[in-house]
């Protein structure tokens, strides 16, 4: 910005000059703004806001999926591939857009479950993306009611895909209620269900007693495989098995306790032949 020093006033614009008079009358110029850098100015700092409402949001869902992960964490041990935490972070993330109350940046898992779809969204997560249940166990004879996994006259050498050493299969159920608001969780393991590879019809069956609170209820179905060397099974490698979110009930009432997050029970019914120390 200059005074004008003229024998007139100037006022108006020349090239990239603006002319004018303030308000005490003083004859000035000034460069007038570059409108592309004051656009860009403008888009980067609409870009930079929305990078932080996204690094908001990310970092709810990501504290979430920690918690997630732990509900069967004796599952996931034995079943689980490279890509399992950041599809679970994207699980999260895909569940905060269903939140329709809170601004973006602002949005909340807790908002986003209490849509039908939110809710949809978990069913069939896998732990371990290279071996999903309907690649292990195609048939679709099996049934889930009552809180029970039941397979009826289940030709175990030809309705599962084995992996190429296996020689024996384990079954279990586990139910979780986790409380979204506080992040209580108390997860129910059955008994697992331990068989050789057959062609003689079995009947599996596990039932789990589901945790008493009422908040939201995940079962999964866990299916191992072990090679039998001796008198000794050893569990293959986490790679070649399965652990699965196969149904969930969402409770809308939920209890506004202030307890903290605590590990599940019961990790000790899912034996031999996997660990879980």
């Amino acid at each position: 910005m200059a005074i004008v020093k003229a024998p007139f006033a100037i006022t108006g614009t020349i090239d990239d000059l603006n002319f004018y008079l303030d308000q005490d009358k003083i004859n000035r110029v000034r460069k007038k703004a570059d409108s592309a850098k004051t656009t860009k100015k403008n888009r980067n700092a609409s870009n930079d806001h929305l990078i932080k409402m996204q690094g908001q949001e990310m970092s709810h869902c990501s504290k979430t999926s920690k918690i997630f992960r732990r509900l069967t964490q004796a599952f996931n041990n034995n079943a689980k591939d490279g890509s399992y935490a950041g599809r679970a972070n994207a699980l999260f993330l895909n569940i905060v857009k269903e939140d329709h109350n809170n601004e973006r940046g602002n949005r909340l898992v807790t908002e986003g479950i209490k849509s039908k779809y939110g809710q949809e969204l978990l069913l069939g997560f896998e732990s371990n993306k290279l071996r999903p249940l309907p690649l292990v166990l195609p048939s679709n004879k099996w049934t889930l009611k009552n809180h029970g996994f039941k397979y009826s006259n289940c030709n175990l050498e030809t309705d599962l895909n084995w992996p190429e050493d296996a020689t024996h299969i384990t079954f279990n159920l586990a139910i979780a209620n986790w409380n979204l608001e506080t992040n209580h969780f108390t997860t129910i393991y059955g008994e697992p269900q331990f068989f050789p590879k057959t062609s003689t019809p079995q009947d599996i069956t596990i039932t789990v007693k589901p945790p008493t609170d009422q908040d939201l209820h995940l079962t999964f179905l866990f299916i191992g495989f072990s090679n039998q060397i001796g008198s000794k099974h050893i569990p293959l490698h986490r790679k070649h098995n399965t652990a699965t979110l196969i149904a969930y009930h969402y409770f809308p009432q939920h209890l506004n306790d202030n307890t903290p997050a605590q590990t599940e029970t019961s990790a000790e019914n899912l034996k031999p032949p996997f660990s879980f120390s």
